[in-house]
């Protein structure tokens, strides 16, 4: 098999060419379309709700909450409404649906539904919201609290030289992924197919079958699917939902496409965060405890906020290793659109907030942030918050290392210091430093980062992850798996392992359609955990395969086969996979995951092996800052990254290029204003992200330190990117001004706020 085969992505000719159809170029006869009418409120009674009574609605299917059998999405808590029924808790909370064949019925309907409000008081800030009078959830507006111990802090404390503090805040982020939220509901006898732009079919089907209270069969199919960063995984339960009770009423096929506006607005984001932290240090820069207290802002309801929190929670000590430890974390309600999931789930905040902390520390201490980061970087045979001994495939020190090497980190500190010094001083002084590249503020900072590959604690084996292999008549083999590809690469790689594993051509491996009538429930597409994951599933399906064909040709030929380069052989004789295959169509091999029997973790106690393995990265940022419009521009990215084995490595180094650059915009563009519940933004007009004018020089390097049960030794990869890219160039703003950086986004107004007077 020619390697170079293996680097083309199975999916690029089609989305080339335009030839793949995503869910708005599906055509159905017959199809109406759907639009939601939404609370203006972010906290408020509903009074009542009228259908103008001279419009003729014969032609306009509506639907309130009382259409819906069981008005809640299955997610984690059942307190997301589809629609809202007595109580509105944010600013476009769906309240009514309606659906019509045509489009401009369907807008002037929308315009005929009267909705009386009473409003409420409401609460927006994350630290108010556990003792405020406004109730959203439970008692206390307290999705989840998780407190993890090890150590013993007062002993820490005692022993320490000085005591660094910090509070760090993070903000939202839009995902903007390419293609908006659409999806299509079909009425079918006896049940309803959906089809959609989505990660998680299972968790679509999950929330329907609930919805419907069982009574409809529910298929999910997912369409090609145009970007996701998270955005789609919980969001299009809800969604689903909305246009399968439509067509359900309107017995129509019914279509929901949020354009750009309505996707930014009202559908979930990153979630802020805030957090106070403590460190207890010696003066050569040793952190001996840590007390970390993290909120999280979820919203007006829970969605995923409690995994989220249990990911930020697990991973606020970052790459280092602390012997004494407390991190008391809490996901709380507030009065806004509702957090989701989004590309590194909790850890961006959590990393930010604990590398701010080791810039903090070596400010205190007068020493190298590199030397600070060197001294506590967790190594094999030590152990996590959570008690875990790092067993395998530790490469927090050698990432580290080997960026600061390759991008020349002391060196360049040294000389842009020293290059900067008279330009501040112009600009503390209130004189114009000048123009030109010639009087660039240049700064240069570093990050250590990790990401747990796959599920959180015993997220995994309640999953219990499921794929079948099929053989077919013309020998080639069939993947049926719902893992699905949203522009990550997922088909590509699944079929390059289990060609790899079975030895053969990649062209001889198929996937189905991801139908949740046809494939098995893999889990989600989520958690950086298909490559590893269902990866290493495919591996020991193929194993059983040439076992199986292995056999049937020995007991037809009475001898013992070999097998070696897709060919069985005997004695002079040669038979290829594909030949052997044949012979066995029709058959399946089914697997299902579960950890390695010795990885143990307590969900009670937060204590084990949170993740069975990590992946490990270190990044230095190279900036540049104009003195006059204090934009800040990444010239420079150097990364490594330990991701077990590189499956596809074109695609590998894509998605580390791409989650970086996603990073950076969290870092320094992406800003999101909450005002009285409400988003200050609309879309790419104004809101920025990054564009290829401001995608740096990157030098990265793959390191494979191999994972003993990943596919090959592949760990995960999609999300950890992402994860250490803003605390690396806000790290470097702290090196050009010599001052804390506590909050993300640091915009051009953040920085010349340094020296208004």
């Amino acid at each position: 098999m020619p390697e170079d085969k293996h680097d083309i992505r199975v999916d690029a000719a089609g989305k080339l060419t335009a030839e793949t159809r995503f869910i708005r170029d599906i055509r159905i006869p017959g199809m109406w379309y759907g639009t939601t009418i939404r609370s203006p409120h972010p906290h408020a009674r509903i009074k009542q709700i009228i259908f103008d009574p001279v419009f003729e609605w014969q032609s306009v299917v509506r639907v309130t909450a009382a259409d819906i059998p069981n008005n809640y999405v299955a997610m984690l808590e059942k307190d997301m409404p589809f629609l809202a029924d007595k109580v509105v808790r944010y600013v476009g909370e769906p309240v009514v649906l309606l659906a019509a064949a045509d489009r401009d019925l369907l807008r002037e309907a929308a315009r005929r539904v009267l909705i009386e409000y009473e409003p409420l008081p409401a609460v927006f800030d994350m630290l108010a919201s556990e003792n405020s009078p406004v109730r959203i959830f439970g008692d206390n507006n307290i999705f989840k609290e998780i407190l993890i111990t090890k150590g013993n802090l007062d002993e820490a404390q005692k022993s320490s030289d000085v005591v660094v503090e910090i509070e760090t805040e993070t903000g939202f982020q839009e995902h903007l992924y390419l293609e908006p939220q659409g999806i299509i509901a079909i009425p079918k006898k006896g049940g309803i197919e959906i089809h959609g732009s989505l990660q998680c079919p299972y968790y679509v089907k999950n929330a329907l079958d609930n919805m419907f209270d069982g009574k409809q069969h529910i298929t999910v199919i997912q369409a090609p699917t145009g970007g996701a960063f998270g955005g789609k995984e919980d969001y299009p339960s809800l969604l689903a939902g909305h246009a399968a009770i439509l067509a359900y009423k309107a017995k129509h096929p019914v279509a929901i496409f949020y354009d750009r506006e309505e996707d930014v607005k009202f559908t979930t984001k990153r979630h802020p965060s805030h957090h106070r932290d403590r460190a207890f240090v010696k003066k050569d820069g040793t952190i001996i405890g840590a007390d970390l207290t993290i909120h999280l802002d979820g919203g007006a309801y829970c969605t995923l906020s409690q995994v989220v929190l249990a990911r930020t929670a697990l991973t606020a000590m970052g790459s280092y290793h602390v012997p004494h430890v407390r991190i008391h974390a809490k996901a709380v309600a507030t009065n806004g659109v509702p957090g989701g999931a989004f590309r590194g789930f909790g850890g961006p905040q959590a990393v930010f907030a604990v590398e701010m902390l080791i810039e903090k520390i070596a400010t205190t201490l007068g020493l190298p942030p590199e030397q600070v980061r060197r001294r506590n970087l967790i190594r094999e045979g030590q152990d996590t918050a959570t008690g875990q001994v790092l067993r395998y495939s530790v490469s927090a020190v050698d990432t580290f290392e080997d960026v600061l090497v390759r991008s020349g980190y002391r060196k360049k500190f040294n000389q842009f210091r020293k290059h900067n010094a008279p330009i501040l001083e112009r600009l503390k002084a209130g004189r114009h430093p000048g123009s030109g590249l010639a009087e660039m503020l240049r700064g240069i900072g570093i990050s250590a980062f990790q990401h747990g590959a796959g599920f959180t604690g015993t997220g995994e084996n309640k999953i219990g992850g499921k794929i079948t292999v099929r053989i077919e008549p013309d020998g080639s083999v069939l993947i049926l798996s719902a893992a699905t590809e949203m522009g990550q690469g997922e088909s590509t790689v699944m079929r390059t392992i289990l060609a790899q594993a079975l030895q053969v051509d990649r062209d001889l491996i198929r996937l189905a359609e991801v139908n949740t009538d046809l494939v098995p429930d893999s889990g989600p597409t989520v958690a950086s955990r298909t490559t590893m994951i269902i990866g290493s599933l495919l591996v020991d399906a193929a194993k059983d395969i040439i076992d199986l064909l292995g056999k049937d040709l020995s007991k037809d030929h009475k001898v013992s086969f070999d097998y070696k380069n897709g060919v069985f052989r005997a004695k002079g004789q040669k038979v290829s996979f594909e030949e052997a295959a044949r012979h066995q169509a029709g058959v399946e091999i089914h697997k299902e995951y579960h950890h390695p029997p010795f990885i143990k973790f307590d969900d009670i106690h937060w204590r084990g092996d949170a993740y069975p393995v990590f992946s490990w990265a270190a990044a230095v940022a190279e900036i540049e800052v104009d003195p006059v419009t204090f934009e800040t521009t990444v010239k420079r990215y150097t990364t490594t990254h330990d991701i077990g084995k590189a499956i596809n490595y074109d695609q590998a180094m894509a998605q580390i290029q791409g989650g970086s650059v996603q990073g950076i915009g969290y870092a320094l563009y992406e800003k999101v204003r909450l005002e009285d519940g409400k988003y200050d933004i609309t879309g790419f007009t104004d809101y920025i992200i990054p564009t290829t004018e401001e995608t740096p020089e990157f030098d990265i390097r793959i390191m494979e330190n191999p994972y003993p049960y990943g596919p090959f030794g592949a760990k995960g990869l999609g999300e950890m990117p992402f994860v250490g890219a803003a605390p690396a160039v806000i790290s470097a703003l702290w090196m050009i001004f010599g001052r804390a950086f506590t909050h993300i986004p640091v915009t051009p107004e953040d920085l010349a706020a340094l020296f208004s007077k």
